[in-house]
């Protein structure tokens, strides 16, 4: 059995998605995939990156999924293995052992989604409520796992977090040329980053103002309008946590706009610019730059 995941990327909304607020997100072409055979009487681990090497290795008992060597990715292995067998009893076969081998196509740092892909792909298998497994065993907002099983852009409502609002959307704008999503070459922990957020700042009035902001993105809007709005919905956000916007604090001097995406401080952000935008950044240091069309499901 193999089953595929996709990536994520959020592009509006980050922390106000917890509230409730309307948040425009899109799968990457770049995902994880889970390849699954019965095998002896033990489960059997294996983690292989991009290239194909292998990162992870460890061994659990089938009936209480005790890893054979304890660390924290085999705790965390475990609690969903034991999630799994509460929301679906039968998945697990007493008699029979499993070699579960995971391999991804993007690096690890990247941020774009390897415990969500992973989330899916087990719910995938095991036909269980994947939003439900990330609850009990990661938490957060849950639109990863929306991406995860989607090829196009979608439009994310928190407003059930075990059956959040899900629609698809075609999502492109005029200016998709000059769309570029940047590595800042460290990873942000997005679970620490949504815990320290004062979700008390979610006020109706600046929930209706992001909402506002993506149903504008999703408009046919021209290179400096979309400009406009990357901008403004920076600032919404940066008032929101109390932390200045990327573009001040590292890219002054860049001929155009850039956004934050997702947890602030780390992974991707998105820059609309031009044909030099690459090399603007590469010659800042941060050579991992994908146009968007490149990156994203779902664009041909």
């Amino acid at each position: 059995m193999k089953f595929f995941a996709h990536g994520k990327l959020l592009l509006t909304a980050e922390y106000a998605i917890l509230g409730g607020a309307k948040a425009l997100a899109v799968p990457t072409k770049l995902g994880q995939s889970l390849e699954i055979a019965e095998t002896g009487n033990t489960i059997q681990w294996k983690s292989e990156d991009q290239h194909g090497n292998l990162w992870y290795e460890n061994e659990f008992d089938i009936t209480s999924f005790a890893p054979k060597r304890l660390d924290e990715i085999g705790k965390r292995l475990q609690h969903l293995f034991l999630e799994i067998k509460t929301q679906n009893p039968n998945c697990w076969n007493t008699s029979t052992g499993f070699s579960f081998t995971t391999t991804l196509d993007f690096d690890r740092s990247w941020g774009l989604g390897s415990s969500s892909t992973l989330i899916s792909l087990l719910a995938q298998w095991a036909k269980v409520n994947p939003y439900q497994l990330q609850q009990e065993v990661f938490g957060g907002s849950g639109y990863d796992i929306a991406c995860a099983t989607t090829k196009s852009a979608l439009v994310y409502k928190r407003t059930n977090p075990l059956e959040p609002k899900v629609t698809a959307v075609d999502f492109l704008p005029e200016c998709i040329n000059a769309l570029f999503f940047v590595h800042l070459n460290q990873k942000q922990d997005s679970q620490k980053a949504v815990a320290a957020f004062d979700q008390s700042k979610l006020t109706p009035s600046a929930l209706k103002e992001i909402d506002i902001l993506t149903e504008s993105f999703l408009a046919k809007t021209r290179l400096q309008d979309f400009q406009k709005l990357m901008l403004q919905h920076e600032e919404i956000i940066g008032q929101l946590i109390g932390q200045t916007p990327v573009q001040k604090r590292l890219f002054e001097d860049f001929n155009g706009a850039i956004k934050s995406l997702g947890a602030w401080g780390g992974d991707f952000v998105l820059a609309c610019g031009d044909a030099s935008t690459p090399n603007y950044f590469a010659n800042k240091g941060f050579g991992t730059c994908f146009r968007y069309d490149a990156l994203i499901s779902g664009v041909f």
